[in-house]
Order: C-alpha cells, then structure tokens, then sequence
C-alpha cells in the first residue's frame, strides 16, 4: 500500500497540476512551452526505447518527427482529414517506415547502426527539402489546425489534447515495459546470446523496439505540425537530434519520468540561451554540483577520477563561457556538446537515476508482495507413467562435422542421449566439446552431419530456433542479464507463460500473465535453492548463486534437452556439492540432460553414460567407470606411456 501511495500518488499530483495549470496561468507563451513540452515528452518516451532500452544511439528520431509532422499537415492541408486521423496516420506510417528502417539498421552495432539511422536522417531531411511539389521545400508548409469533435481547438484546448495522449503513451509504456517485453528488451542489451537463447529472439524485439518507438516520434510530428502550424524542413536537422540525445540521457535513460524531465529541459533551453542572467546561473549551478560530486568521490581517494573530474572541466568552459561570450546563442552547438559530454561522463543515469536512488533511501520503497510459488508439476512437468519417449533416443548426432576454416573442432561426432538420461561429455581442453554443445544449441551450423532432437531435424545455426525447439542451455561463461533481477531473470525464459499480444499487453491487461509468471518462476527459484534472493540483482549475487540461476533460468523454457556446459567450473566445494543436488532433483523430474564437466566425481555421481572426445573424435563411451579405465582416454588425459 506504501509503495502504491508513493509511485502512483506522484503521478497523480504531477499529473493533476499539468491539468490545472491553464486555469491559473493564462500567459499564451507559458502555455505554448508547456505544450511543447507534452509532445517532447512523447517524442523522448519513443526514442528512450532504442536508447536506453536496446542501448543504441539512435540520431534517426528528430526526422520521424518531421515526417509525423509533414504527414498529417499534408493530410489536413490536402486531404480534409480531422486531427485524430491526421495523427493516427502518423503514428502508422512512421510505425511502417521505423520497421523499414530497423531491419537493415539493426544488423549492425554501435557506431555503424548511428551513422545508419544518422544518414537516415539526412536523407529524410533532403527529400523534405527537395520535393517542393508536396512540401512546398524550403518556403515552408502552412496548415490550419482542425477541429476536434466539431469544437476549435484554443491554445488551452490543444494542450489538454497533448497533455492526454502524453498520459496515454506514458501508460502504454509503462504496462509494456513493465510487462515481459520491457524485460526481454533489457535482457537483450545484457546478453544478446542469452536472450537468443532464452527463445526470445533478439532481432525481431529489436525491429519492434525501433518501430514503436519511429512510430511515437511520428505522433510527437502529428502535434507539432499542430502547435506550430508551420513547417520547415531545417526544423529537424542533425542539431535537434543532438538536443533530444541530451534531453534523454540528462533525464535519465530507461525512465518514463526521465523522458518528462529530458522535455522540459529541451523547452527551457533556447530560452536560458538567449537570457544570459539565467544561463550564467544555470553554469555556475552545473559547476557546484560537479565539485560537489567530485568532492564526494575524492572521500577515501588519492585522486579524482576521469568520469568526475572532465564534468568539472566541462561546466568550468561553461562558465567561462557564460561570462565571456556576448551572443551565446551563436555558440549553442559547442554549449550543447559540452553538457552532453558532461552528462553522459559524469551523470550517467541522468537525473532521475539520481534522484530516484536518493528517494529510494529516504523513503525505503517496498517492493510489491510476491505471489505464493506455483506448484513445481505445474512449471516442470514429470513424464508420465505410459510416457513412450522415456529412455528411447532423444536427441541423435550421425557423423557432425564443425570446421573453422582448416581446424577441425569437430571431425565426425556420432552420439545418442536418452530421454530421460543424464549423459556426460568430457574431453581433455580442445578435444571438441564446446564445439559440439554450440552445434547442438543453435551458436554454430554444423559443416556436415545430422542432429535430430525426437526424431525431426533441429534446427541448425539459430538459437533462438533450437530453443523453440526444445533446447535449453547453461554457458560456460556466464551469460545472465546483470540488470534484472534473479526473478526477472527465469521470468524472461518461461515458456507459454506469455500469450497475449503487444496491443493488449499496452492497454493493461497482462497483469494476470506477470502474477502467473512470478509464481512460475518463484517455483523454479526454490528448485535451485534461491527463493530468498528473488529481489537481488543478478551482478549483486554470488558466483555459486549465479551458476544455479543460470539453470533455473534455463528450465523457465520447459526443456525437453537441457545442456549445462562446465556448471562447476569455479565453485567451491560446498556449492559443487549442492549443484550435485540440483541436477538430480532435475533429472529427478525427467528431462534428459548433456552434461560437460572436467569435475570427474561430478560425472561419476550423476551421469548414466559418458562419451568422451579427443581432437573432435569420439574416443570411448560407456559408463563414468568403464571411461575412465579405457586406455585412450587415459593416454589423451595423462599422455602415452614411454
């Protein structure tokens, strides 16, 4: 009840205030900023998803508000559509060109994927320009507002009208995020391999990530057109890319809140510009709370650190600048260069992941209460009595290959593992049986060779395909989304949990699928000893802890093949002998497990039949007993005798 009257009584208030605000304040450029403000704000939730959420550096937005913006002009100027069309319209058809966009765009990474969406915006901004038959190019496009519900709209009006779709959009967003796809676009800025394998597919949340967010930027262009009534193409060049960019991260990434604060940033700056009293104080604010930081961090330090000192450097041209320079706005690019410079070094969960870690020790915010764990025969099914598949072949490898060019990993592997089984895969270092679990999981297509999984052909060379198929898998380096935590974790993986589509899931109605879900993967959490640590970050748990997370998360898909590759690697002994425990109450359950591990009484204690591999080759298989006293086996570990 806490957590609801503090969370949901702030955007109550907030929200109440914007709403009256027009009755106490009558000023039309006040109400003109604040509307601003409202379609800043959805423009910023939009780009916020590719920014904060898939961490890309998105410098696309600033032109999907200028096609939203031309596209429902245009349809009012020319089209006599109404307002709520109009910005419909917008909505799809950056939705339709966002998608466009993302499947070549987010193939690549990092620098490539911004030059990508940056040479999009330059070429969005030239057509704009050059097609003077449509948008009358440089001379400008005027456009009268519509009304709405046969009422003209005034200036307190349209602001209402912004100020409702912001709350709309910020109430998708936060059913959305909140839901399993906010969780699945977290994870895959963590470990794309994880999430891939996870069987969330990694492209495909990627392209709707951007889509959605294209397509926010498109109805933020629909309100703009609106406010304005008049277009130019060089409103949406590179330099308001670079303001919303600093509007996001200043407010703070992956944060509803910090998106309104990024806003109002963004409308207030030209003015505190082209007012130098309120910009020297604006720079001298900066400044004492840079050294203010900087005084902090040089607690228990011999020297202040980079990401603390160049924010003190930055702010401190600011202020020079501030006292130096006559007209300021003719140096707003290099002002606008320092303070993102300053923010992303110094600050970089922006101001409200400051403050919120600030409220969240001052008012010790509960979480909300758990749902009580679900039954385990319900999240991890056991066979049944008659079941036809138990101890028959499962999964068949026949003569695989995998070539690295002229290296060998694996020459010709041939095995069977039984359903229900526990088979061992061991091997001195370089013999292959990584190659062979990454052939098996989808990492790597085999060169030649069979694999089939119950019968029908896997699915080679996808992990996210060989997980729909029934694959799951631990890493031998660790792949968990150090973000979420250990809840959030298998709750990303839970398999036919989550069935409702996106649109619903935006208008709230999976909050009996997250219920479902949490007490689905509580269940699986108590299956690996880990119930108590549900609320802990995964990056905050131990590495024993982390490992058997790993496997809970793993078993969220319902495996019908469960691969753990070196799961006591690193562990001491009491956390190896309690691994031990967990893979038996796993194949206690039934579900065939290939088991790589170097701990050989680990393999003596749980594994039916071992196969063990030498230079991509099979050497010996049979019992844990019968391997280890094979004569090639102990030649490939010890050597050959002189």
């Amino acid at each position: 009840m806490k957590r609801f009257l503090l969370i949901r009584g702030a955007e109550l208030i907030a929200l109440l205030a914007l709403v009256v605000i027009p009755f106490v304040i009558t000023n039309p450029f006040a109400l003109g900023l604040l509307t601003l403000l409202a379609i800043y704000g959805i423009l910023l939730i939009g780009l916020d998803v590719t920014v904060g959420y898939l961490g890309q550096v998105n410098l696309g937005q600033a032109a999907f508000l200028g096609i939203g913006a031309y596209a429902s002009g245009l349809l009012v100027a020319h089209g006599g559509f109404g307002i709520l069309p109009a910005l419909a319209a917008a909505f799809v058809i950056c939705l339709m060109l966002g998608s466009l966009l993302a499947l070549p765009a987010l193939r690549l990474e990092g620098p490539q994927f911004a030059l990508a969406t940056l040479s999009f915006g330059a070429l969005a901004v030239t057509v704009l320009n050059e097609w003077e038959d449509l948008t009358q190019g440089a001379q400008g496009l005027s456009l009268s507002r519509p009304a709405l519900f046969g009422q003209t709209l005034d200036a307190a009006g349209f602001y209402w009208l912004c100020l409702a779709l912001l709350v709309l959009v910020w109430l998708g967003m936060k059913n959305l995020l909140s839901s399993q796809w906010g969780r699945a676009f977290e994870a895959l800025r963590d470990s794309p391999i994880a999430t891939d394998a996870m069987g969330i597919g990694v492209y495909r949340h990627k392209v709707i990530a951007f889509a959605f967010g294209s397509a926010l930027g498109g109805l933020a262009g629909g309100l703009y057109a609106f406010n304005f009534q008049y277009l130019q193409p060089h409103s949406f060049t590179y330099e308001l890319m670079v303001i919303l960019l600093l509007g996001v991260v200043l407010g703070g990434r992956k944060s509803l809140w910090g998106a309104v604060v990024g806003a109002a940033f963004i409308v207030l700056l030209p003015n505190l510009l082209s007012n130098p009293l309120l910009f020297r104080v604006f720079s001298v604010v900066g400044l004492l709370l840079a050294l203010m930081a900087a005084f902090n961090d040089l607690q228990g330090r011999r020297r202040l650190r980079f990401q603390t000192l160049a924010p003190v450097v930055a702010m401190g041209l600011l202020v020079i600048g501030s006292f130096t320079v006559e007209h300021t706005e003719d140096w707003r690019k290099a002002i606008f260069a320092l303070m993102l410079f300053s923010v992303v070094v110094g600050l970089p969960e922006g101001l409200m992941g400051y403050a919120g870690k600030a409220l969240a020790q001052l008012f010790r915010v509960p979480a909300a209460p758990l749902p009580p764990a679900s039954r385990l025969d319900d999240v991890v099914p056991m066979p049944g009595a008659d079941d036809n598949d138990a101890h028959s072949a499962l999964l068949e490898l026949r003569d695989v290959k995998r070539h690295f060019g002229g290296v060998r990993a694996v020459d010709g592997v041939s095995m069977t593992v039984r359903a229900g089984a526990v088979h061992g895969l061991i091997g001195p270092n370089g013999s292959g049986k990584s190659t062979v679990v990454n052939v098996i999981s989808g990492l790597y297509a085999p060169t030649s060779g069979q694999i089939a999984l119950a019968g029908a052909e896997l699915p080679y060379g996808s992990l996210y395909r060989a997980a729909g198929a029934g694959v799951a898998r631990t890493f031998q380096n660790l792949q968990l989304f150090g973000e979420l935590s250990a809840l959030d974790n298998v709750m990303v993986a839970l398999r036919a949990t989550y069935k409702l589509p996106w649109p619903l899931v935006l208008l709230g109605f999976a909050r009996g699928e997250e219920r479902r879900a949490q007490a689905d993967a509580l269940a699986l959490l108590q299956l690996v000893g880990l119930q108590d640590q549900a609320r802990v970050k995964a990056r905050d748990m131990t590495y024993g802890a982390q490992r058997f997370l790993e496997i809970a998360r793993a078993l969220g898909r319902k495996p019908r093949l469960l691969i753990l590759d070196e799961p006591a690697a690193g562990l001491a002994h009491p956390d190896a002998q309690q691994l031990v425990e967990i893979i038996r109450r796993i194949h206690g359950r039934g579900i065939a497990i290939v088991l790589i591990e170097h701990h050989m009484d680990v393999v003596t204690a749980l594994c039916d039949t071992v196969t063990v591999l030498d230079g991509g080759l099979v050497i010996a298989e049979g019992t844990a007993d019968e391997v280890k006293r094979h004569p090639r086996v102990i030649e490939a570990y010890l050597g050959a005798a002189a």
